[in-house]
């Protein structure tokens, strides 16, 4: 979940905020951003259930949606807005679970 700052993503911290979502397919892999519709959080969590990740980093979440993506297998994990996305992916394992 990022918000586009000066053309460089970075974590968004909140999640109804977003500006999309940053798919990656592998550590240093190759990325996609899919932008997403910013009147609320009901879409954030359909846009990131059509994409289908197997783990989500975001700043915050709501317990509704939390529970909705984890339902959906997905592992959600809590990161800081102080880190790079790219550090956030490649410490994903010791992120806390949202």
């Amino acid at each position: 979940m990022v918000m586009n700052l000066d053309s460089m993503p970075i974590l968004c911290p909140f999640f109804t905020k977003c500006d999309g979502v940053l798919l990656f397919g592998s550590v240093g892999g190759p990325k996609e951003f899919h932008p997403r519709d910013r009147t609320g959080a009901k879409l954030a969590c359909d846009l990131i259930l059509e994409l289908k990740p197997r783990r989500l980093i975001c700043g915050f979440i709501d317990e509704p949606e939390k529970e909705k993506l984890r339902a959906a297998g997905i592992d959600v994990r809590l990161g800081s807005c102080n880190c790079s996305v790219d550090d956030l992916v490649s410490s994903f394992p010791s992120l806390p679970r949202a």
